[in-house]
C-alpha cells in the first residue's frame, strides 16, 4: 500500500469533513471506503473523527459550530494545502487579494493553520505540518484521487493558487 509521511508544499495534503450529523456521516463513509474511526476530544461535548484505511490517516471530521450552521454553511469537505509556513502563506494570499477567513493559529502540536477564501470566492486551508503531516495514505480505494476547484473565474483562482505556491 503506497503510504507518504510528507506532503510536498503546495500538495493537497488533508481533507476533512464539516458535518451536522459526525456519528451518522461516520457510518457512512466507514461503510462506503471501508474506512475505520477514531474520537478525539476537542473540548466539551466535541470530537474529531478520524478515519483511517488500514491504519494510516485518510482524513477527518467534525460536527460544524451552532454558528456555522446559523449563518446556513452547509455540511461541506475543506482541503487543506500543505505549505512552508502557514504566517507567510495567510500574508501572501492577501496581497494577492485573498481574504484570510481564520488568521494562522495553531492546532494543539498537530500543526498551524489558516482559512483562505480566494479571489473568485473559493474556501481552502493552508497547513503548516507539525506532528501531524497529513493524508498518510496514497493510491489505494477509499484514499483522497482529486481535488477540484468550482469557480466562476478559474484564472484568477489558478493564478492566485500559483502565485501562493512560488513565495
Amino acid at each position: 500500500m503506497p503510504t507518504t509521511d510528507k506532503h510536498a508544499p503546495g500538495a493537497f495534503c488533508w481533507i476533512e469533513l464539516a458535518t451536522t450529523d459526525r456519528k451518522a456521516a461516520g457510518s457512512f463513509y466507514t461503510s462506503l471506503f471501508g474506512w475505520k474511526t477514531s474520537e478525539n476530544p476537542m473540548g466539551p461535548d466535541a470530537f474529531y473523527t478520524m478515519f483511517t484505511l488500514d491504519g494510516h490517516v485518510s482524513a477527518g471530521g467534525y460536527t460544524m459550530s451552532a454558528q456555522e450552521q446559523a449563518q446556513g454553511v452547509p455540511p461541506h469537505w475543506n482541503l487543506y494545502v500543505n505549505v512552508a509556513n502557514a504566517d507567510d502563506a495567510a500574508k501572501r494570499a492577501a496581497e494577492l487579494g485573498g481574504k484570510v477567513i481564520d488568521a494562522p493559529f495553531d492546532v494543539q502540536t498537530h500543526g498551524r493553520m489558516a482559512v483562505i477564501q480566494d479571489p473568485g470566492g473559493a474556501v481552502f486551508a493552508v497547513w503548516q505540518a507539525g506532528d501531524h503531516n497529513g493524508i498518510g495514505v496514497r493510491d489505494e480505494p477509499g484514499s483522497l484521487c482529486w481535488a477540484d476547484l468550482n469557480t466562476p473565474d478559474p484564472q484568477v483562482a489558478v493564478l492566485s493558487l500559483f502565485e501562493l505556491h512560488r513565495h
